[in-house]
Formats: C-alpha cells, sequence, structure tokens
C-alpha cells in the first residue's frame, strides 16, 4: 500500500515539474509560438478620374444614380500595377456634409513584377460589395471606404478568392477640375492554393 501511494506521489511530482518546465519555456520565449495574424497586403492607390458615369434611375435603391463613374489608376506596394475602378454612386452627384453611397461596380488589377522577364504576374478582378463616400462642407473632398471582392485573378493568381478594402480620399481641384482619388488597398486572399 505505501509503494502505491509513493508511486502516486513520484507521477504527481513529474506532471508538476514538466507543467512547470512548459510554463518557464512560454515567458521565456522558447516554447513552440504561434505565429501571429497574417496582416494583408497592402496597395496604394493614386488614380484620376475617366469618366463621371452616366446619370439614371436605379429601380433598387429609388435614387438617381451616376453609373459608371471610373478611375484609372498606379498601384505600388505589394500589387503594383494599373488599377481600373468603376463604380455606381447615388445620389448621382456630390452633396455637400453628405453621404454617397456605392452600390455595385467592378475593378480589374493587372499587377507588373520587375523580377518577371515581360513584367506581367497576372490580375486579380471583382466587384464593389458596398462602400461609403462622406463629403465635406464644400462638396470637393469626400472620405471613402470601400469593401472590394475579388471575384478571382489570372496566372499567378488564378483560382484566388477573397476580398480586400480601400480607405482613401477623393478630391476635386476647383482650378483644374479634375478629380483624384488616393488611399489604400488592403487584401485578404481567401484561396490561394493556385499560388506557387
Amino acid at each position: 500500500m505505501n509503494t502505491r501511494k509513493h508511486i502516486l506521489l513520484a507521477v504527481a511530482f513529474v506532471l508538476l515539474a514538466s507543467f512547470g518546465t512548459a510554463m518557464a519555456q512560454r515567458k521565456t520565449g522558447t516554447a513552440l509560438q504561434v505565429p501571429p495574424e497574417p496582416i494583408g497586403s497592402v496597395v496604394k492607390v493614386n488614380a484620376i478620374e475617366v469618366t463621371d458615369g452616366t446619370m439614371g434611375y436605379d429601380a433598387q435603391t429609388k435614387e438617381e444614380t451616376a453609373f459608371g463613374y471610373s478611375f484609372l489608376g498606379r498601384t505600388t506596394g505589394a500589387f503594383p500595377g494599373s488599377l481600373t475602378l468603376s463604380m455606381n454612386c447615388a445620389p448621382a452627384n456630390a452633396v455637400p456634409d453628405g453621404k454617397s453611397a456605392m452600390t455595385g461596380g467592378s475593378w480589374t488589377l493587372p499587377i507588373y513584377m520587375n523580377e518577371l522577364r515581360g513584367g506581367y504576374a497576372g490580375s486579380l478582378y471583382g466587384t464593389i460589395a458596398k462602400g461609403t463616400m462622406n463629403w465635406d462642407a464644400k462638396g470637393t473632398s469626400a472620405t471613402m471606404y470601400m469593401v472590394l471582392n475579388v471575384g478571382g485573378g489570372t496566372q499567378a493568381w488564378n483560382g484566388v478568392s477573397g476580398f480586400a478594402t480601400f480607405s482613401g480620399t477623393l478630391s476635386v481641384d476647383e482650378k483644374t477640375e479634375t478629380t483624384t482619388l488616393t488611399g489604400d488597398m488592403v487584401f485578404s486572399l481567401i484561396n490561394i492554393n493556385a499560388i506557387r
């Protein structure tokens, strides 16, 4: 009977010692650690308005809408290339101290990498899920936020899906009457099995 108690006591000490060693390793950083959450691929956008769209009536939102309000620009960062963005906005015109909503649209991003011969690495494309523009008091600048669906890609990004967010500023230069769009896109690619 004493032998059984001694064995149980020895097992308890071994378990306590193992637990203490694991905790000490965890505190000193020598234990296996889970990597941090991945940071999405950040892309800087500098674009210019190429068309202010076609005015029409959206039967779903029951508002006057600018269909095909489009921008073309350059991207740098994780995916350097040329972005084409076409969106539907309601209300159609900037309203000082007001808000416009993106009610649809599409985008494409051909990507060019310097280390590749020929440069072209493939493209990403998708649709605009939702977005808002909050206009200033003059109606010449708006903070902009969009959620973009990544519907797929070509070549290196064949079969990729996910989403991206865009946050930035839309500005109208009153002298030159040019409209620019600047900001950051952050990509979260979900299905990346195709990427080699």
